[in-house]
């Protein structure tokens, strides 16, 4: 094993076709040394991914799948994780494994990096979206559509909490926690990843449907987040973030 290994997490649920897709596209284009972990989050309409290696008996949502999948691989040393989801798909066959995690691996102060989303990608943060530049920029967070986050400060803070099993608010979380240690988050401009919102939905895969799954998301991250942080969150979770942004 290399110091600078990458664990990378796809967690499936009823969508084999593009989580295989992200595995060989892995296996086939990346140069950087990297392991998989295709993870079936107990898919109940559409066969597991041929590439699976990870199987979960019930589902367990966005996040219990990653956490599932970060614990089956506890006893291995990383580097960096790579956290992707199945509504993503990078832009070609370029690696953009390998730029990002060079990158974490020349700036020790930064502990996130993501690809620039394309133009035609459906996000709710629209700061990810492709600026053209040629080189990564600073940014206040960064989404789990195709995260990196160095290994050893990510385990400092606790990684994901559980409580927001959806997955939403983890990443806005995450990025709060390195601004608060002055540590660094960064867009790639460099590499591309594409972004379809609620494919699944559309596929009629999910068990439910995308505005339903929207109001319990946001529900649930609004009773973690006023628990842990009491009614003003949103100021406390959002400080240092989108004015401070490195333009």
């Amino acid at each position: 094993m290399t110091r600078y290994k990458v664990a990378a997490y796809i967690v499936n649920y009823n969508m084999p076709e593009r989580a295989d897709a992200l595995a060989e596209y892995i296996n086939n284009n990346v140069e950087w040394d990297c392991d998989v972990y295709l993870i079936d989050n107990a898919s109940d309409i559409s066969p597991p991914a041929k590439n699976t290696n990870i199987f979960i008996e019930d589902n367990v949502q966005t996040t219990g799948g990653w956490l599932w999948g970060l614990r089956e691989t506890r006893d291995l040393d990383y580097f960096a994780y790579w956290f992707l989801i199945t509504s993503a798909a990078p832009a070609g066959k370029d690696d953009i494994l390998t730029p990002m995690a060079q990158w974490l691996v020349d700036h020790p102060g930064a502990v996130g990096i993501h690809p620039a989303l394309t133009e035609d990608s459906t996000t709710a943060w629209e700061h990810l979206i492709t600026r053209g530049g040629t080189r990564p920029r600073r940014t206040w967070m960064i989404d789990n559509i195709s995260s990196l986050w160095r290994a050893d400060w990510f385990n400092s803070v606790g990684r994901f909490d559980a409580r927001m099993f959806f997955g939403w608010g983890i990443d806005l979380e995450t990025s709060y926690k390195a601004r608060v240690q002055d540590k660094t988050l960064w867009v790639d401009e460099r590499v591309r990843i594409e972004k379809e919102t609620n494919i699944g939905y559309k596929l009629e895969r999910m068990n439910m449907d995308a505005d339903d799954r929207s109001r319990r998301a946001n529900t649930n991250m609004r009773r973690v987040f006023f628990d842990k942080y009491g009614p003003v969150w949103e100021r406390e979770i959002f400080s240092r973030g989108v004015e401070s942004e490195m333009l």
